[in-house]
């Protein structure tokens, strides 16, 4: 397989390679268990990069004299709860926003009830995220194991019916998952013909 060109050689200091492992991890976390890594890896990238916006401002405004741990751990649950919130915000508004596009080119309706229905859209899916994080997270996870075997080497069709059958199978297993713990099996009652030792 002959590697693509989608990262520079050096990542952060990783190389190429280890970016593309961690996202193919990160993908089949967000596949496999959704609504769980959503939250977490949101929170991770930022925490992540509220201590690196932190720690540049406290250069770049000469913070000296305070407690400078203190003031990172603040900037990094910062972080973490604004960017999490951005990123469902960003994930409904891109939902709202896609379906009013497509109601505004595909049917008759008007661009002030298109634009009506996005925003319907949009505060729906914000109240209800929790519902169809499943999905969104199944995608993104689906996304980011494409862009890492393309960059690999795979062919991208190869590479996207790849990841499309790890994003339905996770999906798949998760609503699975989802009955069981709605509608768990019942132990089977004794009957009259059976006895206690037949129970165990």
């Amino acid at each position: 397989m002959v590697s693509h060109t989608l990262l520079p050689p050096d990542v952060f200091g990783f190389s190429q390679f280890t970016v593309y492992l961690i996202l193919i991890l990160i993908g089949l976390a967000l596949t496999f268990r959704g609504k769980t890594s959503w939250k977490y890896i949101t929170v991770a990238l930022g925490a992540y990069m509220g201590f690196v916006i932190t720690a540049i401002l406290m250069v770049r405004l000469h913070v000296t004299g305070a407690p400078d741990i203190l003031i990172l751990a603040i900037g990094a649950v910062l972080g973490g709860v604004i960017f999490s919130f951005l990123a469902e915000l960003a994930v409904c508004v891109a939902l709202g926003g896609g379906i009013a596009i497509g109601v505004y080119v595909f049917t008759p309706a008007g661009i002030v009830f298109a634009a009506l229905l996005g925003i319907v859209v949009i505060a729906i899916s914000y109240i209800r995220f929790e519902k169809i994080s499943l999905y969104v997270a199944a995608f993104a996870g689906g996304l980011a194991i494409w862009f890492a075997l393309f960059g690999m080497g795979l062919s991208n069709i190869g590479s996207q019916v790849f990841a499309a059958a790890i994003m339905i199978s996770g999906i798949i297993l998760q609503k699975y998952e989802e009955g069981m713990e709605k509608h768990p099996s019942k132990p089977r009652r004794p009957g009259n013909n059976s006895s206690i030792d037949d129970e165990y």
